[in-house]
């Protein structure tokens, strides 16, 4: 009887941490989530090499990239924007934007140096939960994350 219970209090053992296994393994393919381009909005952290600044009312400046119809939008921290994009594989080119015309104390400098780097992005690449856009001599012009 003694020996019964050892055994089953050995095979109860088991069987927990093989649980606890299995959803460690599974926690980490959960953090293992491919970005793409598109799907998510990406948060600028940086601009030409300086940390952003929230935009109006501390709403944090964004591009989201669609698939339908390669379009592009986002919030310019005074603005909303919008404007067409053409990518492949690495490579990606980004379409004059097009805001809306609101004046804010907040935000508009920074705007304003955030549409002239867009239109000189050449490539790009994403690793993690960050999108690194660049110019054709590969020189970082942005930097965003997302969630």
């Amino acid at each position: 009887m003694n020996s019964l219970l050892k055994k089953l209090s050995l095979g109860i053992t088991a069987s927990i941490l093989c649980v606890a296994c299995q959803s460690n393994d599974i926690e980490k393919e959960q953090e293992t989530v491919v970005h793409t381009l598109t799907g998510q909005v990406w948060n600028l952290t940086t601009l030409a090499g300086v940390k952003a600044t929230l935009g109006e009312n501390n709403k944090p400046v964004s591009i989201e990239f669609l698939t339908e119809k390669n379009t592009y939008r986002g919030y310019g921290g005074c603005n909303n924007y919008s404007g067409r994009y053409e990518s492949e594989e690495h490579n990606l080119e980004i379409g004059p934007a097009r805001a809306t015309r609101m004046f804010c104390q907040k935000g508009s400098e920074q705007e304003n140096k955030l549409f002239n780097a867009l239109s000189a992005v050449d490539n790009y690449i994403i690793s993690e939960k960050t999108l690194t856009v660049s110019d054709d001599l590969n020189q970082v012009l942005a930097v965003f994350t997302t969630k």
